[in-house]
């Protein structure tokens, strides 16, 4: 356990920034979160983000200079190291390593449902929503075995 002050900066439909504040939940870790607008980034936001997008994790401990973690996966390997009293992943490195490779066919799939919705022809939004779909299929067995 650490005595940093955790700030999330964020967009409530972000599912990046949900996987963050999932995290953060399971773990009882208390934190403060700041929404911001995608479509209106503010100055701030640009200058501490290489990418310019979120989820970004301010980490203040003690005298230390802040430290702004982004990616939604750094973030979350950084609080389960931390924060390690409430694990979220298995402690057998075969399982855990499961858990981590099917977090990143989610991130795919959810890319492929942005696809779709933010299409702007048929034809792309046929394409993503059939990856979507055979996506969805995949894990949907996997979930049921």
């Amino acid at each position: 356990m650490t005595n940093s002050s955790l700030t999330l900066i964020s967009h409530p439909l972000c599912p990046f920034v949900q996987r963050v504040a999932i995290v953060l939940q399971e773990k009882n870790i208390p934190f403060e979160q700041i929404q911001i607008d995608l479509n209106n980034k503010p100055n701030w936001l640009l200058a501490i983000s290489p990418a310019g997008k979120v989820p970004l994790l301010k980490v203040e401990r003690d005298q230390d200079r802040p430290v702004v973690l982004f990616e939604s996966m750094a973030i979350c390997e950084y609080l389960e190291e931390v924060y390690s009293d409430h694990p979220v992943h298995p402690t057998d490195p075969l399982t855990r390593a499961q858990h981590r490779a099917w977090i990143e066919f989610s991130s795919a799939m959810l890319m492929d449902a942005w696809g779709y919705l933010n299409a702007v022809d048929e034809t792309v939004a046929t394409n993503k929503a059939a990856d979507f779909r055979k996506k969805l299929e995949r894990f949907e067995a996997v979930l049921s075995d």
